[in-house]
């Protein structure tokens, strides 16, 4: 019976692309589990799709206050140690690792019991914990070639879940009973909200509705007390390409995952991406290459997002350049470091 440990947490980014693999994944392991920090946005996701779970210790970088990261060095060998005995006790015949600071121990403990393991790089440029972990690494699979050193880099994309593309605008327009006169407007702010582009959207909701019906995913517990007509808040929902297939544009943060989610469904969009005093510039990085409208943070106004949503919507629809056998080719990639 073969057995693969998924790993990957901390935002969405880091867990959703496990779950678009599921389907292929079941057809070839007899056992999938997922491990991640405790409480974790992981551990419900895995729940949910009912994923066994096992937690871990782990410790995140932090890019602010420095100082907290002088007890890493201290921390991180006990928790590597904690991991190599989950993995026994698993009896894992290999691993996926989609990064986050939550895979690092477990990366390195693959080394230690010399489990194959392949590490998947949505953005442009790898992150901390799969740069780390990318030297013994049986496969690091990229979503763009210049993060591609030797052969042992594959550039195949990010997966999505096959319902993603295969979102239906009715459920959206019966539910929420939109007005079909105007065009919708879809605000995500990520899996953990986005407060930058929630204040903004709520300073200008009434010229908004105006003109849009405007959908807006506020984040898990950023709800707002605001009321008009026209405007649909939500703290998140699970069928997002219902409401991507519904939407005349999208306005949203700039993670490799949903910017592989728009591109993939062909709807407008503007991105709004982390500033690089937030995270380490991979969503600027991750905007500036792709063909969307992109608005920088800091010169987010009410009056500029009012523009570029007009002038967006006046561009021609994108054309879907998502390959389908994306999963279907990682999944060939993890049974091939078996061997």
């Amino acid at each position: 019976m073969k057995t693969i440990v998924l790993t990957g947490g901390g935002s969405g980014g880091h867990i959703i692309p496990n779950i678009a693999l599921l389907p292929y994944l079941k057809k070839h392991f007899d056992r999938i589990y997922y491990v991640g920090e405790k409480g974790g946005m992981e551990e419900k996701i895995a729940q949910k799709n009912n994923i066994p779970f096992f937690p871990i210790k782990a410790i995140k970088l932090d890019r602010t206050k420095l100082a907290k990261n002088l007890k890493i060095p201290f921390v991180l060998p006990k928790y590597i140690a904690e991991a190599v005995e989950l993995l026994q006790n698993l009896n894992a015949d290999v691993v996926f690792s989609k990064g986050g600071y939550v895979s690092l121990p477990i990366t390195y403990a693959c080394k230690r019991l010399k489990i194959p393991y392949v590490i998947h790089e949505a953005d442009k440029s790898l992150g901390v914990a799969n740069k780390l972990a990318q030297g013994k690494a049986s496969k690091v699979i990229t979503s763009d070639e210049s993060c591609n050193k030797n052969n042992k880099y594959i550039t195949l994309g990010t997966p999505i879940r096959d319902e993603i593309l295969r979102g239906n605008a009715s459920k959206i327009g019966t539910k929420l009973n939109l007005d079909n006169s105007k065009p919708n407007i879809l605000i995500v702010g990520g899996s953990l909200g986005a407060k930058a582009i929630n204040d903004c959207v709520i300073s200008c909701l009434g010229s908004l509705t105006k003109k849009y019906n405007v959908i807006h995913l506020t984040g898990k517990g950023k709800l707002s007390d605001t009321k008009a007509t026209g405007y649909y808040p939500l703290e998140y929902a699970d069928n997002i390409g219902d409401y991507y297939a519904a939407a005349s544009l999208v306005i949203a943060r700039s993670g490799a995952g949903v910017i592989t989610e728009l591109q993939a469904v062909g709807v407008r969009s503007i991105l709004i991406p982390l500033p690089q005093t937030a995270s380490r510039g991979d969503q600027l990085e991750n905007a500036k290459k792709s063909n969307f409208t992109v608005i920088c943070q800091e010169d987010l106004t009410p009056d500029l997002l009012l523009d570029k949503i007009s002038m967006t919507l006046s561009m021609p629809k994108p054309i879907s350049n998502y390959d389908k056998e994306t999963s279907q080719k990682i999944v060939d990639q993890i049974l091939l470091s078996m061997k």
